[in-house]
């Protein structure tokens, strides 16, 4: 008998727990539900746009490709407006950049360049944008500032920095400056390069360490010059 009394208790006490508790049950329930429901909306709607922007960019690509010039960056200016959130609006961004200095519009290309390098969240994607930037800088008679734009970090295109900035030392004439980064890129590569994709890399900057060959030899001359 006790035990049948025992499971009346049992039973009584769980109605009563329930009559206590079941609105905020319900309440918590319904706010899980939501949650999960519109975690599913919000990934849905982030892959829906990541593919409207992938194909928004492979068709400025084509536009770019096709000579189609003022559509692709109609299409930039979109990808740029309403898809900033993706890695194809700076992708779409230094598309226009590139396509704009082939057709001389540095300071359009320029303008390209400094939102993406504003914009863009791969942090091993920002050298790279930053070394872009300082050619079209240079193209457009800016050396000072280019080179300014060198200090940052090189990231892995440090390289391409070295031969950047001897490139701007020597159209500046200072011939001694720009062999010295000419050199400082060659010791960056190694010695190992032949047969290796920086094998172009390594001897087109070999020439231009070659051809001022008569500033590696008077720097010894004049050093003897001064030897008390």
């Amino acid at each position: 008998m006790s035990t049948h009394y025992d499971d009346e208790a049992q039973v009584e006490d769980l109605r009563r727990w329930w009559k206590e508790n079941w609105k905020p049950l319900a309440i918590g329930l319904v706010l899980g539900l939501s949650a999960i429901f519109a975690y599913e909306a919000y990934t849905r709607n982030k892959d829906n746009k990541r593919a409207e922007a992938s194909q928004l960019f492979e068709e400025l690509k084509a536009a770019v490709t096709g000579n189609k010039y003022d559509e692709a960056v109609k299409m930039g200016d979109r990808l740029v407006a309403d898809f900033d959130s993706t890695p194809y609006a700076v992708a779409g961004a230094l598309k226009l950049a590139q396509a704009a200095v082939e057709a001389s519009k540095l300071e359009e290309a320029r303008a390209r360049l400094e939102w993406a390098a504003a914009n863009a969240k791969d942090a091993a994607l920002k050298p790279l944008i930053q070394l872009r930037l300082a050619r079209v800088t240079w193209q457009q008679g800016k050396a000072p500032e280019a080179l300014k734009l060198l200090d940052g970090d090189a990231g892995t295109y440090a390289v391409l920095f070295d031969e950047l900035r001897g490139d701007i030392k020597l159209a500046e004439g200072d011939r001694a400056a720009a062999l010295a980064e000419y050199n400082k890129a060659l010791g960056v590569l190694g010695t190992a390069t032949a047969g290796t994709p920086n094998a172009p890399i390594a001897e087109a900057l070999q020439r231009k360490v070659d051809d001022l060959a008569d500033v590696a030899s008077a720097a010894p001359a004049a050093a003897a010059a001064v030897t008390p």
